[in-house]
């Protein structure tokens, strides 16, 4: 090949990657710009003590009632609050951990809670009467996530350099303990039917396990970067992986088959949530909450107002309400009813980029 014919395939390339940034540009001008509801400050403002953290806190881990009226957050200053969804009052708080509560699950009937935090413990709560209910015995290394179990009764704990816990909620006792290859453990998600439990880990791997035998029942490469964060959608069918890459996949759990790429970089995604079927939220480190319709796929809302990287999301039993935790210390209520969506605004996908 000729120095002209160099020149001539390098110019044609630069202009293929400038109407590729052109039209990216034009997607972003299209999808729907939303303002949240409610902003609530995290922390104790009225806390004048030898430890000015505890006035604002980073926070890690959000839930909201299957009714959507109850709203609970936890984070670095080791507190665990419970707000009204409509005034944003503070109904209760539970100080019972030692160390940041890095994770929050909620059962389906709204009723109990647990929190994980990097004491290396689990503690249960009644939501209704605020009752401590019981602790997890310590671990050896920090917890960095909690999920309930559809059934109800049962919870996992993942962490760092600590296997996967599997508790049952009378008395917090230990039932399983499930042995990855890798030992720092981002997230964990149950899938609906309860069968499975799926874990990213720091080596980008998922590895999904079956609860009754504690067998590996599929192994999904999703790169070599940190997964923080893994949703299955309703129906099970779908499970989305996000983290330090750039971008966020949805697989097949059954066969481990890609099925779609979303791409939400410049942001690393730290938390997904299943609105309905359809709709992805995406929380990352740009500050903004994407939404996405995953047939397609293409970008329909981005949810805008936090200063700070958006750590966790949670999402009432309608898909109506969508709550987000922030590292600016605030949480931020959204309401997704009414809301202009651009099916056709589509961002990049895998076959266009």
């Amino acid at each position: 090949m000729d120095a002209t014919a160099n020149w001539e395939r390098v110019y044609r390339c630069a202009a293929a990657s400038l109407a590729i940034a052109c039209s990216i540009h034009y997607s972003w001008a299209e999808t729907a710009t939303v303002a949240s509801a409610q902003v609530i400050a995290f922390g104790d403002p009225d806390a004048f003590d030898d430890n000015p953290q505890r006035q604002t806190a980073v926070v890690t881990g959000v839930a909201i009632d299957a009714a959507g009226k109850r709203l609970i957050a936890a984070g670095d200053d080791h507190v665990v609050r419970v707000f009204d969804v409509e005034s944003g009052e503070m109904l209760d708080r539970f100080a019972k951990h030692s160390d940041w509560v890095r994770g929050l699950g909620i059962s389906s009937d709204g009723e109990t809670l647990v929190s994980a935090g990097e004491d290396r413990c689990c503690h249960v709560w009644n939501l209704t009467t605020g009752e401590h209910v019981s602790v997890t015995q310590k671990v050896n290394r920090p917890f960095r996530s909690v999920v309930f179990h559809p059934n109800g009764v049962q919870f996992a704990a993942t962490g760092f350099c600590c296997p996967a816990h599997i508790y049952n909620l009378s008395g917090g006792n230990l039932e399983l303990a499930i042995e990855c290859p890798n030992k720092d453990h981002s997230a964990a998600a149950f899938s609906p039917d309860g069968q499975y439990l799926a874990i990213g880990s720091s080596d980008g791997q998922l590895r999904i396990w079956n609860v009754s035998t504690a067998e590996q029942v599929q192994l999904i490469d999703a790169g070599s970067r940190r997964i923080r964060a893994i949703a299955y959608s309703p129906d099970g069918q779908t499970i989305a992986t996000g983290g330090d890459g750039e971008v966020v996949t949805l697989w097949n759990p059954a066969t481990g088959e890609r099925r779609q790429q979303l791409y939400v970089r410049p942001a690393k995604a730290f938390c997904l949530k299943f609105i309905d079927q359809e709709q992805l939220a995406i929380g990352g480190s740009d500050n903004r909450i994407q939404v996405w319709w995953t047939t397609g796929p293409s970008l329909t809302k981005v949810l805008e107002g936090h200063t700070g990287t958006v750590s966790t999301l949670a999402v009432d039993s309608t898909g109506e309400l969508l709550v987000s935790g922030s590292f600016d210390t605030t949480l931020r209520v959204w309401r997704l009813n009414g809301v202009p969506q651009q099916k056709t605004a589509n961002r990049p996908t895998a076959t266009s980029r």
